[in-house]
């Protein structure tokens, strides 16, 4: 086992509050009637399935999350990622607040993954990070990442 040199947990529930389940559930159920009313069946059944996975996603996952950083490797929950297995990283800021610290990741199907943090955070990790991967000074969240972190998505 790897020696650990750093670790944090964070909390990843959303504060969704009954109007967001309120409008989340009517447009769902209008896309379904408007796609059965237009005779297309098959998107009605999607909509409702999508809707139920993530549903089902929401209510069945952690809501903290542990982080542990080794010599080897980074571990989120019980998944182990590689220093080899990550191209570089980047702090992520909301005005002057730290709020994520991005892996971008050399694999096939996941490219990133973003972990919550705070300014105290952020400078433990600022010394330890480097020594392991490359850092990227200027990272911002996109438009559509914006987007979703407004609508608690």
């Amino acid at each position: 086992m790897a020696n650990t040199i750093y670790e944090w947990n964070f909390s990843d529930s959303k504060n969704r509050g009954k109007l967001w389940y309120i409008i989340a559930i009517s447009v769902v159920l209008w896309l379904a009637i408007w796609w059965i009313f237009t005779k297309q069946y098959w998107l009605s059944f999607i909509v409702f399935l999508i809707a139920w996975i993530s549903f089902f996603i929401e209510n069945n996952s952690s809501e903290i999350i542990e982080v542990n950083i080794t010599e080897l490797w980074v571990e989120i929950w019980d998944y182990f990622y590689d220093f080899s297995a990550i191209s570089n990283f980047s702090f992520i800021y909301k005005w002057s607040n730290a709020i994520l610290v991005r892996f971008n990741l050399n694999k096939k199907w996941i490219k990133k993954i973003d972990l919550k943090i705070n300014n105290e955070i952020c400078s433990d990790l600022k010394k330890i990070l480097p020594n392991y991967t490359l850092e990227v000074k200027w990272w911002e969240l996109t438009t559509s990442e914006k987007i979703i972190n407004l609508l608690k998505l």
